[in-house]
């Protein structure tokens, strides 16, 4: 089965939910103009990804503002798509991503893997999410879930593709290039782990990723960097040709994926805590 995907690398203005959803808007409508069935944008859109000292003010439930935008663009553009949000729930906020359907239903995944500042902020995830669609199962993960393991080994033999939303910096200096003598390794991995689960597990995996200036704070080292986010958002076919790469600015990316789902049995989880030649490009690891 074939499935015309896209992974939006866009910037988001930390703060600035109304202007992040309407960056997201233009991108989804021209993604829609191209025949997209399936869209992805970054891990927290819809809020900015950054050093905000309290999420509290912009964060949502999942009948909030936000998620009822995502339902209606879903709607009105006949797409799926998901998109990182900050969610609350009671007093208890979560660096969440949102999956809506054309059909007008809405899953949320919630990171379990906090990285940095956000522990401080977030509270983590618990379980996997798994939510049968018209292409299959798919599986979702934001940014750092995606090297542990053992995110992997809940979705082995259960999903059909893999959903990755991204706010991964370089852990490089804009400025000077110079990358970080502890992480500075680390940022290019987000080009590279995507393919490597994509070839381990034999599915699909959409990655999309944030571009643009951000702060990294490395607390061990009580150190700030000047940096950016990584881009290199990326849409890898599995089995099936090399993965197609964005660069490091925004770039909408679209390409065919082929999805093998007979043979696996109609398996349907949707758990949440609670709560190559024919691909083109439109231009707008493993730890345990």
């Amino acid at each position: 089965m074939k499935l015309l995907a896209a992974a939006v690398q866009i910037s988001a203005q930390p703060g600035a939910v109304a202007l992040n959803l309407e960056r997201a808007d233009e991108q989804l409508s021209l993604a829609h103009g191209f025949g997209v069935e399936l869209a992805v944008l970054p891990e927290m859109h819809s809020t900015g990804y950054g050093l905000i000292p309290n999420y509290a003010p912009i964060a949502e439930g999942r009948d909030g503002p936000t998620a009822g935008w995502l339902l209606d663009r879903a709607r009105r553009f006949g797409m799926d798509i998901s998109m990182g949000f900050v969610e609350r729930e009671g007093r208890h906020l979560y660096d969440a991503l949102a999956f809506a359907t054309a059909q007008g239903d809405l899953s949320i995944y919630r990171k379990r893997n906090l990285v940095f500042w956000e522990r401080s902020r977030f509270r983590p995830g618990t379980e996997p999410l798994i939510v049968q669609t018209r292409w299959g199962r798919i599986g979702f993960a934001v940014c750092a879930d995606m090297i542990y393991k053992r995110t992997w080994a809940d979705y082995r033999g259960k999903i059909d593709l893999a959903i990755v939303a991204a706010a991964w910096p370089d852990f490089a200096c804009r400025l000077t290039g110079r990358k970080d003598w502890l992480l500075g390794h680390v940022g290019p991995l987000s080009a590279d782990i995507p393919r490597k689960v994509a070839v381990d597990l034999g599915i699909p995996v959409i990655f999309a990723n944030q571009c643009g200036p951000t702060t990294t704070v490395i607390p061990i080292l009580r150190k700030r960097i000047a940096d950016q986010f990584a881009g290199r958002s990326s849409l890898c076919d599995g089995r099936h040709g090399d993965p197609l790469h964005a660069g490091r600015d925004e770039q909408l990316l679209i390409a065919p994926l082929t999805l093998h789902t007979l043979g696996r049995g109609p398996h349907l989880c949707r758990t949440t805590s609670r709560s190559g030649s024919e691909a083109s490009s439109f231009a707008s690891a493993l730890v345990s």
